[in-house]
């Protein structure tokens, strides 16, 4: 079938849930994981729209920190889709302390 408005389309999928979180940074410049050890196939993450500053989606690896970024750098009300198998794989890292994401997830 193919992709529809940015979202997987699986014929024939194995999803029978779905579920949803917030996830903020402590720290600007200390990755987080998204969340704990969370069987997932898809999750849609949308930085927090009041954000200022930058939330930097990626691996264990990401950094925000412009000089060094390594990740998907997300505005104020962006979002990214990712196929996962846990959301303990998926990390943040922000520019500006106490900003986040919200995201949902289909199991």
């Amino acid at each position: 079938m193919g992709k529809v408005l940015g979202f997987p389309s699986k014929v024939g999928h194995d999803i029978t849930g779905i579920g949803d979180g917030r996830k903020t940074v402590t720290t600007a410049g200390s990755r987080e994981a998204l969340a704990g050890s969370t069987v997932a196939e898809v999750v849609i993450i949308t930085a927090e729209t009041d954000n200022t500053g930058y939330v930097v989606v990626g691996g264990a690896t990401v950094v925000a920190t412009l000089a060094t970024r390594q990740g998907i750098p997300l505005n104020a009300g962006d979002s990214v889709t990712l196929e996962v198998d846990n959301l303990a794989d998926v990390y943040l890292d922000v520019t500006i302390s106490g900003e986040g994401v919200t995201f949902l997830y289909l199991t």
